[in-house]
């Protein structure tokens, strides 16, 4: 575990800009966006491909490189397998480390979205956001006590509950990897078995 869960000042420092440069990008495709009743149906579309890319994500750096991978080991693959060494440890971290790795990640989309036609943009916007959440929605279904308003939407299956999440970390550890809502679980573990 020692070796797994450095989290350094350079990882900090990387996050810290990632979420300086999501912020940024995310506030002028936001406001570059038409005010129309179909952005419900992009952030609809939005959440479900983060579901999907977190999904995706969790599963690839479960099973491929290792901590010490360049740039995908410290940033992405450690929190991944500091958590299953200790599914608990998410929740002790801040909104940085929780959410860094996933800004950094997503602000290359954010910078493409800009240059792209209206339903595109939007499209990406709002996938950007989710993916935002994913790590939040996953230290969420860990948490013993998450706020009135998880919970809420935790039992109205907005966002990932604890009782389909746990099936993640129950043998065989190979299945149930989506993180924003879970929504996808079933599509996603038919198709990685």
């Amino acid at each position: 575990m020692d070796e797994l869960s450095r989290y350094g000042r350079t990882q900090r420092f990387l996050e810290l800009g990632g979420l300086s440069l999501f912020a940024s990008l995310l506030g002028l495709n936001l406001l570059a966006l038409p005010f129309q009743p179909i952005l419900v149906l992009h952030a609809l579309a939005g959440w479900v491909a983060a579901d999907l890319l977190s999904g995706v994500a969790h599963w690839a750096f479960d099973r491929f490189g290792s901590i010490h991978t360049p740039v995908f080991g410290p940033a992405f693959i450690r929190p991944f397998r500091e958590h299953h060494v200790d599914p608990a440890a998410m929740t002790r971290h801040d909104f940085v480390e929780t959410n860094g790795s996933s800004c950094l990640a997503f602000a290359p989309v954010l910078a493409l979205a800009l240059f792209l036609p209206p339903f595109l943009q939007a499209f990406l916007t709002f996938t950007a956001l989710g993916v935002l959440m994913t790590n939040q929605c996953h230290k969420w279904a860990h948490m013993d006590r998450p706020s009135r308003l998880v919970s809420l939407f935790q039992r109205a299956n907005l966002v990932l509950k604890p009782q389909i999440h746990r099936l993640h970390h129950t043998p065989p550890f190979r299945s149930h990897y989506c993180t924003a809502s879970g929504w996808l679980n079933p599509v996603l573990d038919k198709i990685l078995r």
